[in-house]
């Protein structure tokens, strides 16, 4: 099964498969600076930050959902796309071509 062959794999079925009743609620402040920051490390982690949270108080390890390599190749994309986007609001470009990218790298990043 290709799904299996991906490494992130395991990480998305962990978070499906687990599915209890949670009736415990811990509120936790914040400021709107940390709240950011936990929620972007969350999504990169590829968890809820529920979750990202409840893993990280009882001492699990969280990986971040791609490696390095991938964060880097996904970094050069949204450079590109910056670039892309500036030169597209110039009047150098249709914007067509540019949506069917962002189309085609939300799949990607879905999967």
């Amino acid at each position: 099964m290709e799904d299996e062959k991906n490494p992130h794999y395991e990480v998305r079925k962990a978070t499906v498969v687990k599915r209890e009743n949670k009736g415990k609620m811990i509120p936790v402040r914040v400021s709107e600076q940390e709240h950011a920051q936990i929620k972007a490390n969350a999504i990169l982690a590829g968890l809820s930050v529920s979750e990202y949270l409840r893993r990280l108080s009882t001492g699990h390890q969280i990986q971040a959902r791609f490696d390095k390599d991938e964060k880097r190749n996904l970094q050069g994309i949204g450079n590109n796309l910056n670039q892309l986007t500036a030169h597209a609001n110039k009047g150098f470009f249709n914007e067509k071509p540019l949506l069917e990218v962002l189309e085609q790298l939300k799949k990607i990043l879905k999967a």
